[in-house]
């Protein structure tokens, strides 16, 4: 592990817990307020907000664009909105591939859920393909925003449109359920996330649908005909073996998946951006993304 990498974890492990029980996740959920876009990042790119199918979009267009394009899903458990670690993310990313990101705002739980997500997430990726006609549109998301960009791709092949060039997914939430038997096994290792909360989370974002449909935890469809899937999950992570038996489960379906593990890595690592881990998986994106591999 790198000095950076330990230090950056045991930061985690200090700081207040969001999701230790669903009263503190509520208590917490309440002081959400509107993400803005930070300064640095006006400064690198036009940044243009609108309105598609009823919430807000913002798009990032660096000042010297590369013509590819991303549409970025944030995490938070569908109860949190975009935040600064997010930020960093999205910044690594268009530094590195000069690619417009777009960044949909979908509604948040308890007043809005996965019913509302998936059209809201299709209108945007149909708003980007009219604006790009002939642009690489790229997808990426992280942690419950990996879950969500994993449905959206099962939901536009269930409806035989067209897929994304590639999806990268960060930490991605696959199985709401939590019922993986090797996640309570990490829970003690992992400093931010925590059973019960996201669970309560889980719950709200389902809103009548059950727990393990595949709207809300994608790894029960069949995995069948999906795009080329980039995962990045760190060891410390209670999410890891999830994402290792989606990537068992994707390549059995002969849809091309790859998963890469820092063994130290603490939920969506790629936020902390100034560790070797975090700027290794940024590269392989964009490697992806730039055409390279």
């Amino acid at each position: 592990m790198s000095l950076s990498m330990r230090l950056a974890g045991l930061a985690l492990r200090a700081a207040p817990r969001a999701f230790r029980t669903p009263e503190v996740v509520r208590r917490t959920a309440a002081r959400r307020r509107r993400p803005s876009v930070p300064l640095t990042l006006r400064r690198l790119c036009r940044v243009r907000e609108e309105v598609v199918a009823g919430f807000p979009v913002m798009t990032l267009t660096p000042r010297k664009p590369s013509g590819r394009e991303l549409i970025y899903l944030h995490g938070g458990a569908f109860v949190f909105p975009l935040r600064e670690a997010h930020w960093w993310i999205i910044t690594a990313l268009i530094r590195r591939t000069g690619a417009t990101v777009t960044v949909p705002l979908y509604g948040l739980a308890p007043w809005h859920s996965v019913a509302e997500a998936l059209p809201f997430v299709d209108a945007v990726h149909r708003a980007v393909a009219r604006r790009t006609a002939g642009a690489r549109v790229f997808l990426a998301g992280d942690s419950a925003g990996g879950g969500l960009a994993l449905a959206h791709v099962i939901d536009r092949r269930n409806r035989s449109e067209s897929q994304p060039r590639a999806v990268f997914l960060f930490a991605p939430w696959v199985d709401c359920t939590m019922s993986n038997p090797g996640i309570p096994v990490l829970e003690r290792r992992d400093p931010m996330l925590d059973i019960p909360g996201l669970v309560y989370c889980a719950q709200l974002w389902a809103r009548g649908l059950p727990l393990d449909a595949w709207q809300v935890s994608p790894i029960n469809d069949t995995l069948a005909g999906l795009a080329p899937v980039h995962l990045f999950q760190g060891g410390r992570d209670l999410l890891l073996p999830d994402a290792e038996r989606f990537a068992a489960k994707a390549a059995a379906a002969s849809s091309p998946v790859e998963l890469q593990v820092a063994p130290d890595g603490f939920h969506v690592y790629v936020a902390a951006t100034f560790t070797p881990e975090a700027r290794a998986a940024l590269d392989g994106v964009a490697r992806v993304v730039n055409g390279v591999e």
